[in-house]
């Protein structure tokens, strides 16, 4: 009910006030008067304290037993009804209600009172006492159309929200197939904030709206929900809480929400839901600590193993955030055993679930740019402008913005010669793995190794044993190496002055496409390294903790 159509039921003086009776009557009417102006300027608690003050005065009146105490109750009645709007506009339905009931009181035949209180009755959510409200007062008004049809709407109010649960009852129960779930909760959504909006302080059709955001997936419009209604004195409900605590770990909180289970089986240890929910969820939080304890004692490949266990005792429902956490965690394992494909896989998982996961997408482009290739350079482009959109600091978005430099120059580079492809190498790999790559490919590719082949295969085997050596020639020499990292064309990589792009080719000393003799390089080689065995991890990068996800809410 709005302040114009309770300004409409405000009552009016009665005509039938006698100029005999304005010196007892002046009293509480010039109070009601006075109530009625606050109550336009929507003063709504100064027009209470002026009604409160007409209704002990009339009641006084009444009391005393004078002659014009016949003529007061039909107003005193009007003063109940007015005060009863001016606390409905507050919320205070409580009080507005039991000024309706006095107001009936003092005068059965107050039509508006029943009207009014029916109002308030569909407002608090009690659809059946406002049908009978509606149809006392209908006795002596049958014929209002506007009444008829309000009434008829009270009915479809309740037909609505039995739908609603209904809907809801099946999905909690397991008898909805899992493809209808998302669309019947959205049905269920829509019939209880249509019920919401006409009966806007109902507690229960609220939680009922909680529930089916649960079944959405949208976690944070529940939390917020459940927030109000905890406040407005619904803390002690199971429902509720039960509710809350599964909201809290689709927002990926599961810590909180083990804590709001346990405070439902507190009170309640028989609780069937809670109870089920519970075990889950301290079974997934016991799994995903053994996989933090091994990734930080640098066992990645446990860590990776039991990720994937807590990942299958995940919940599908409600879990999409705490899943997405998972999937980086592993990445994260992943990314520290040097797995750059397993790693853009459940980044891209992660990002599926949670399409603004930060970090996720900062894992995902470094992953890519490690693997190489043109197309994941391109990706590791839309990752690293993704992740700006989503920076909320300028020192990330600096950052960002240095990673987008490099990687638009290393998509560059990948549309040209791949030194790092030519020796079977990542672009993280030791000194160690690059100097095996080209001892087992030089030896694959030594001329002497195909003197008996064919004139077109001979041709092949010194054209590949070249790119062969003038690829461990540049990734052997770390200053070679870093200029070549940083996009340097391959002319230039003997000038030390030399940038990305810088127009500045064949300025001095033999180029990288004419260095040193394939032949002679690969002798030094195999001096050097003679009865050379497989290389360690020396100098292997480590992500740590410090861009580890543990699981708190992000």
């Amino acid at each position: 009910m709005n302040a114009d159509d309770d300004e409409q039921m405000m009552d009016g003086d009665s005509s039938s006030e006698s100029m005999d009776d304005v010196a007892t009557e002046i009293l509480h009417a010039e109070h009601k008067a006075n109530g009625n102006e606050c109550y336009k300027k929507k003063d709504y608690r100064g027009a209470i304290a002026h009604y409160t003050l007409a209704i002990e005065t009339a009641k006084a009146e009444i009391d005393d037993g004078v002659d014009a105490a016949t003529e007061t109750k039909p107003l005193l009645a009007t003063y109940y009804g007015n005060r009863a709007s001016a606390f409905n506009m507050i919320l205070k339905y409580k009080e507005a209600l039991e000024d309706c009931d006095a107001a009936l009181a003092t005068e059965p035949s107050f039509t508006k009172a029943y009207f009014r209180k029916a109002k308030i009755q569909t407002i608090v959510g009690d659809l059946d006492g406002a049908i009978k409200s509606y149809s006392l007062g209908m006795i002596r008004d049958p014929n209002d159309s506007k009444i008829i049809k309000d009434k008829e709407e009270i009915a479809t109010l309740k037909q609505r929200l039995e739908l609603a649960r209904d809907l809801l009852a099946k999905i909690r129960d397991g008898s909805t197939l899992p493809s209808s779930i998302k669309r019947d909760a959205m049905q269920a959504l829509r019939q209880i904030e249509i019920v919401i909006a006409k009966c806007s302080a109902w507690n229960d059709a609220s939680l009922v709206k909680i529930e089916a955001l649960v079944y959405l997936e949208r976690f944070n419009e529940g939390y917020s929900l459940s927030t109000k209604l905890m406040r407005m004195g619904m803390s002690g409900s199971s429902n509720l809480i039960f509710f809350r605590a599964r909201c809290l770990f689709g927002q990926g909180n599961l810590d909180d929400a083990i804590k709001h289970l346990r405070q439902i089986l507190a009170g309640d240890p028989d609780n069937r839901l809670a109870m089920t929910l519970l075990k889950e969820l301290r079974s997934l939080g016991r799994k995903k600590e053994e996989a933090d304890t091994a990734y930080k004692g640098r066992n990645f490949d446990a860590g990776v193993g039991f990720y994937t266990e807590a990942l299958d005792m995940c919940p599908s429902t409600d879990g999409s955030a705490y899943r997405a956490k998972l999937f980086f965690n592993r990445a994260s394992a992943n990314a520290n055993l040097r797995k750059h494909e397993d790693v853009v896989a459940d980044c891209t998982e992660a990002i599926s679930l949670d399409d603004e996961y930060f970090k996720a997408y900062m894992r995902r482009a470094a992953s890519n740019l490690v693997i190489g290739g043109e197309n994941e350079c391109q990706q590791a482009l839309r990752d690293y402008e993704k992740a700006l959109e989503l920076a909320k600091t300028e020192e990330q978005e600096r950052d960002i913005n240095k990673k987008i430099r490099g990687a638009r120059v290393q998509l560059k580079r990948a549309k040209r010669k791949d030194f790092y492809k030519l020796l079977g190498v990542s672009r993280d790999a030791t000194e160690s793995e690059i100097k095996k790559g080209y001892r087992k490919l030089a030896l694959k590719w030594h001329p002497d190794r195909h003197s008996n082949s064919t004139e077109e295969e001979k041709k092949k085997a010194e054209q590949v044993f070249r790119d062969v050596n003038l690829a461990y020639e540049v990734l052997s020499d770390p200053q070679k190496k870093r200029r070549y990292d940083e996009g340097v064309d391959e002319q230039d990589l003997d000038n030390p002055h030399a940038r990305p792009d810088d127009g500045m080719g064949g300025m001095q000393g033999h180029s990288g496409m004419g260095g040193m003799d394939p032949d002679v390089l690969f002798q030094m080689f195999m001096q050097q390294q003679g009865g050379m065995g497989g290389g360690g991890g020396e100098g292997q990068a480590v992500f740590t903790l410090d861009s580890f996800e543990l699981g708190s809410a992000h």
